[in-house]
């Protein structure tokens, strides 16, 4: 067993006996972790979500739930804990991140995530992390070339079965995205393109409809917290 101090954010908190509970944590130098918190419900608890900060927990060799001892919030994230348009865009990253990492798996990138909120492109980040997170987990289909013709996809696709098609090529039952979207996929890949992409509230959702629907194609699992997430984001 190992005693450590890392960079983390937890992400959701479970009710398990009493007054305790499981937290589900990513950290900057174990990735995903469990962690059982013996007083998660009592007034001096203090546990907050969705807000970077300093995470002192022990890591047992025999068990995937750790002890937890501390967590010490970042406070130049304060904002976090204040912003509704940044704990429901978090609420639903770590929804989809759940159900793509496995435990200890590591993807650094995510921190990085995670700290650009605070520059307020709240789409922009949310739709290239959720990306991120389909590429490093190794989910992401390729939306550059047709998966009929090979040939290159310059505007319109259509998703089937995480296959990707040109207009001409598209089957039926395929999902179609708005013909922008894959003008802004390719921005991803871009960095002088991803520095000039301009994305509103309205984008963002053509894009997480494309993924979410590929979300649930490959878990066989309903994203539900996307439903909720756009009845909410429209409202704040």
């Amino acid at each position: 067993m190992e005693r450590i101090i890392t960079d983390a954010i937890i992400y959701k908190i479970t009710k398990y006996a009493d007054n305790s509970a499981i937290a589900s944590v990513y950290s900057y130098d174990y990735g995903k972790q469990k962690l059982f918190l013996p007083k998660a419900y009592t007034n001096k608890a203090g546990i907050q979500v969705f807000i970077p900060g300093e995470l002192d927990f022990l890591k047992k060799d025999t068990s995937d739930l750790n002890k937890f001892y501390s967590f010490r919030i970042d406070t130049s994230y304060a904002e976090y804990l204040t912003t509704p348009a940044i704990s429901l865009r978090l609420s639903l990253y770590f929804d989809i991140f759940d159900r793509l990492y496995d435990i200890e798996q590591q993807d650094n990138v995510i921190w990085t995530i995670i700290t650009k909120y605070k520059t307020a492109e709240y789409s922009k980040i949310n739709i290239f992390g959720i990306y991120a997170l389909l590429k490093n987990s190794g989910h992401m289909f390729n939306f550059n070339n047709c998966a009929g013709c090979g040939k290159k996809i310059e505007e319109s696709g259509s998703l089937f079965h995480g296959q990707y098609f040109c207009e001409k090529c598209s089957v039926d039952g395929a999902f179609n995205p708005k013909p922008y979207v894959n003008t802004i996929m390719r921005a991803f890949s871009n960095q002088e393109l991803y520095k000039n992409l301009k994305i509103n509230i309205y984008d963002e959702l053509a894009v997480l409809d494309l993924f979410i629907h590929h979300i649930e194609n490959i878990t066989d699992k309903e994203v539900k917290s996307y439903k909720l997430f756009k009845e909410l984001i429209l409202t704040i």
